[in-house]
């Protein structure tokens, strides 16, 4: 059974009308790459709003927990390992540590540094949203079968690694 047509297809077919000397096709992926991305994210949003959270407070969350019950962070880790710059994770956190989800802990060591650790409530709540958000994720696949979602992770892996690798050739020149 093929796939009904959609903007995708439409906007493929303009240009090879407009331009055939050009090849459209790439559009087909990352067209629909942007546009599954900014659905899934509109998902999450909704899901993560029932919880008064964010994307960004989530993964901040997110990341302490995944990293072991009792993991304490500091800010700097948690900006590299969240992609965040220091300044944005410093804002979240505050935020998260008015809400009483995290708490920060200045080190025994050195005073000058300070980790951020989950508290009782902010473990509670990560465990609560990670289930709802993985069951979402879940639903959100319903369109798939099993072997495909897993042939769909290996080709945005492969993927990914072509961008990577195409971005590495192209930093050290032809």
């Amino acid at each position: 059974m093929s796939e009904p047509e959609d903007v995708i297809d439409d906007i493929i077919r303009q240009w090879q009308s407009e331009r055939p000397d050009l090849d459209a096709i790439p559009i087909a992926v990352f067209g629909r790459i942007t546009r599954t991305y900014k659905l899934k994210q509109t998902h999450l949003r909704s899901l993560l709003g029932q919880f008064q959270l964010t994307p960004a407070t989530f993964d901040v969350l997110a990341n302490l927990r995944r990293s072991g019950q009792g993991a304490r962070k500091t800010a700097g880790d948690l900006a590299k390992s969240s992609l965040l710059s220091t300044g944005g994770t410093t804002f979240r956190l505050d935020r998260l540590e008015e809400r009483h989800l995290i708490r920060r802990v200045i080190s025994e060591n050195d005073r000058r540094v300070t980790y951020v650790e989950l508290t009782n409530d902010g473990s509670a709540l990560i465990d609560t949203v990670m289930a709802a958000h993985l069951a979402q994720e879940s639903e959100l696949l319903t369109g798939l079968d099993p072997a495909e979602v897993k042939e769909l992770g290996r080709l945005l892996q492969r993927l990914e690694g072509s961008i990577n690798a195409w971005g590495v050739a192209s930093e050290t020149g032809p």
